[in-house]
C-alpha cells in the first residue's frame, strides 16, 4: 500500500503525466471554491444580519456615527495586525501573487494566504471602498499552491497549479468560468500553453459548480437585455472608448502617486485613506463597501448623472489610494464599479445629445465595465470574455472589442502605462515580466534534458568494483562527496594501465604489490567538471540560475529535496541546444 500510494504520488509530481496534473487542478478547484465561498459568506452574513436592509450593502442606511464607528474600527484592527506582523508576512494581493510566480516558482507561503482571507474580510466589512476579487485571486493561488507543495509538485507545474486556483476564484466569485482561465493565463502566468489549459479549464469549471450550488445561477451584476441599436451608435461607443481609456490613465497614475505615501508609518498611510473615505461617506455614502449594489443601479439607469459623477470621482480617489498604499483588498471590484459610472454617464448624456434616439443605459454601463477592467489590468481578452459571461448576448462582442482595444490603446501607447499590478510591484524595479526564453525554460522540466546514464561512485573503488561500474556503460560517473563528474574513459584508461604495469612486473614483484590497491578517481588523469546538487522539481530556468551562481556548467539532479538519489545530470550545452532548437509554441 505505502509503495502504491509512494508511486502515485510521483506519477502526479514528479512527472509529466497530464492526467495526474488534472486531477490536482480539480481538486485544487474544489478546495479553492470552498474557500472563496467561507470569504464570501463571512462577508455577507454579518452584514445582512446587521444592515437594516435586505441587501448586504446598504451602507448608507446605517447612521453617519455607525458609518464612521466601523471604517475607523476596521482600519485600526488592520494597523495593529500588519504592525505586529514581519514585512515578508505582509505581501498580499495580487501583485503578492505575480511576485511569487516570478521568483519563487509559484510556492505561495500559507501564513500570507491566512492574512489575506482575515484582512480582506475586515477591509470589506468595516466598509472601506475595496473590492473581494484581489483577495479572492490570492486565496485560490495559496490554496492550489499549498496543495501543490503538499505533493511535492515540480516548479513548473506548481506554477500551472496555481494558476488554476485563481481560475477557480475568478469563477467562484463571478461564476464566468471562461473569464477565469483567461484572466489566469493571461494575467498571472502570463502565458497560453497546451499543458496548462486543461488543468486550469478543469478548475475553473469545478469554482463555478460550486459557487452555483451554494450561490445560485445568478452572475455577480444583474445585466438587464442590452444590444447596440444601430451602427450610428459607433462614434459614441469610440468616444466612451477613449474616456475609458483616459479615466483608466488617471486611475494608474494616482497609483503612483499614493505610492510616494509608502515611507510613512503604516499607522498614518492606512489612517489616512480611512478619514478620506469617512469623510466621503459623510456625503456619499455609497462609495463604501464593493458597491455591487450601486453598479446593479446603474445597469438598470436608476442612479441620476450628478450622483454616478461623484461617485466615480470618490471612487477613483480611495481605490487608487488603497491599490498605491498596499490596502489588503482589492481593486478589480473598484474598477468595475468605475467603469459602469463612466458608462452610465456617457448613456444618459445620450439623452441629452440625442433626445429623439433611445439608448439603453445598460449597454454602455457594461461596455465602461469591461474598458476600465481591460486597460487597467492590462488584460483585454478578459475583460472580453467576461462581458460575455456576464450578458449572455453575443451582440455585446464587437463594441465590447472596440472599447476594450481603444481604451487599452490610450493607456498603453498614449500614456505609455503599464498594468497596475506592475506599478505596485514597483514598476519593474521589484518585477520584470519574463522574455519568451525565459518563460519557455520556466515551464519545462529539467528532466527533458536530463540524461540518466551516470553512475554513482565513492572516490576510492576497487579494480573489480571500476570494471563493473564500467560495464554499465555510463556518460559519467558522479563522485557525489567530491561534488566532480569524471568520463568513464578515464577510468578505463587508468584500469589499462594498471594492467600493463602489473605485466610488466616479475613474479616476485607481483607478489609483493598485488593488484588490490583501490583506485583515486581524483588521482588519475580527467577531465573533470564540478557540479551542484538540484532537485528533480526544478525546471530549466532554476537550473541555469544554479549554474550561474556557482559558476559551473554542470549539476546532478536528485529525486527529492534531501538529495539521497541521484537520478541524472542536467548540463548547459544541453539546456541552451534544448531552448535554440525547440519550435515554439510547444
Amino acid at each position: 500500500m505505502k509503495f502504491l500510494r509512494q508511486h502515485w504520488l510521483n506519477l502526479i509530481s514528479l512527472s509529466d503525466n497530464q492526467i495526474g496534473l488534472a486531477l490536482l487542478a480539480l481538486l485544487a478547484g474544489i478546495a479553492t471554491a470552498l474557500v472563496i465561498t467561507l470569504f464570501r459568506l463571512a462577508i455577507e452574513i454579518p452584514l445582512v444580519l446587521t444592515l437594516p436592509m435586505e441587501s448586504s450593502e446598504h451602507y448608507e442606511q446605517l447612521t453617519q456615527w455607525t458609518r464612521l464607528a466601523l471604517l475607523f474600527g476596521g482600519s485600526l484592527v488592520l494597523i495593529v495586525t500588519f504592525h505586529l506582523l514581519r514585512p515578508e508576512r505582509r505581501g498580499v494581493g495580487v501583485a503578492h501573487v505575480m511576485q511569487r510566480m516570478e521568483l519563487h516558482q509559484g510556492y505561495l507561503p500559507l501564513p500570507n494566504l491566512v492574512l489575506q482571507w482575515w484582512a480582506a474580510a475586515v477591509a470589506i466589512l468595516s466598509g472601506h471602498s475595496v473590492g473581494r476579487e484581489g483577495p479572492a485571486i490570492h486565496m485560490g493561488a495559496g490554496t492550489a499552491s499549498q496543495i501543490g507543495q503538499r505533493v511535492g509538485l515540480a516548479h513548473h507545474r506548481l506554477r500551472i497549479l496555481a494558476g488554476a486556483g485563481v481560475a477557480s476564484a475568478i469563477a467562484a466569485s463571478f461564476n464566468t468560468p471562461m473569464a477565469g482561465v483567461i484572466f489566469a493565463m493571461e494575467v498571472v502566468l502570463l502565458e497560453y500553453s497546451i499543458r496548462g489549459f486543461i488543468p486550469i479549464i478543469l478548475a475553473s469549471v469545478a469554482g463555478a459548480i460550486v459557487s452555483e450550488a451554494i450561490f445560485g445561477a445568478e452572475t455577480a451584476f444583474a445585466v438587464p437585455g442590452v444590444d447596440m441599436h444601430s451602427l450610428a451608435e459607433i462614434p459614441y461607443v469610440l468616444a466612451l472608448a477613449v474616456g475609458a481609456g483616459l479615466v483608466a490613465a488617471a486611475y494608474i497614475h494616482l497609483v503612483r502617486f499614493f505610492q510616494r505615501m509608502n515611507s510613512l508609518p503604516i499607522w498614518l498611510k492606512w489612517g489616512s485613506l480611512t478619514a478620506a473615505t469617512a469623510l466621503l461617506s459623510l456625503f456619499l455614502p455609497q462609495i463604501m463597501g464593493i458597491g455591487y449594489d450601486t453598479v446593479n443601479d446603474t445597469l438598470a439607469g436608476n442612479v441620476v448623472m450628478t450622483t454616478l459623477f461623484l461617485l466615480l470621482a470618490g471612487k477613483l480617489l480611495l481605490s487608487s489610494w488603497a491599490a498605491g498604499v498596499a490596502f489588503p483588498a482589492g481593486l478589480i471590484g473598484p474598477t468595475l464599479f468605475i467603469g459602469a459610472a463612466l458608462g452610465g454617464l456617457m448613456g444618459q448624456l445620450s439623452a441629452y445629445v440625442f433626445p429623439e434616439y433611445p439608448v439603453s443605459i445598460g449597454f454602455y454601463a457594461v461596455l465602461g465595465m469591461g474598458a476600465l477592467m481591460g486597460a487597467v489590468l492590462r488584460a483585454p481578452l478578459a475583460a472580453l470574455v467576461a462581458l460575455l459571461e456576464l450578458t449572455a448576448n453575443p451582440n455585446i462582442i464587437m463594441p465590447g472589442m472596440l472599447t476594450i482595444v481603444i481604451a487599452s490603446l490610450v493607456v498603453s501607447e498614449v500614456f505609455r502605462l503599464p498594468s497596475v499590478f506592475e506599478v505596485q510591484l514597483g514598476g519593474g524595479h521589484n518585477y520584470q515580466l519574463p522574455d519568451p526564453v525565459q518563460q519557455m525554460l520556466r515551464n519545462t522540466w529539467v528532466a527533458e534534458v536530463m540524461t540518466q546514464s551516470v553512475v554513482v561512485s565513492n572516490r576510492y573503488v576497487s579494480p573489480e568494483a571500476a570494471g563493473f561500474m564500467l560495464q554499465r556503460e555510463p556518460e559519467w560517473l558522479l563522485l557525489e562527496d567530491d561534488k566532480v563528474i569524471l568520463p568513464p574513459a578515464a577510468v578505463a584508461e587508468a584500469l589499462a594501465l594498471r594492467r600493463e604495469q602489473q605485466e610488466e612486473l616479475t613474479d616476485e614483484q607481483k607478489a609483493a604489490q598485488p593488484d588490490s590497491s583501490d583506485l583515486d578517481l581524483i588521482a588519475i588523469p580527467a577531465d573533470r567538471q564540478q557540479v551542484a546538487m538540484i532537485s528533480l522539481k526544478a525546471n530549466l530556468q532554476d537550473a541555469l540560475d544554479l549554474m550561474q551562481q556557482h559558476h559551473i556548467q554542470w549539476l546532478a539532479v536528485y529525486r527529492d529535496d534531501q538529495f539521497r538519489r541521484c537520478v541524472g545530470l542536467v548540463s548547459q550545452t544541453r539546456i541552451e541546444h534544448f531552448y535554440r532548437y525547440q519550435p515554439r509554441g510547444r
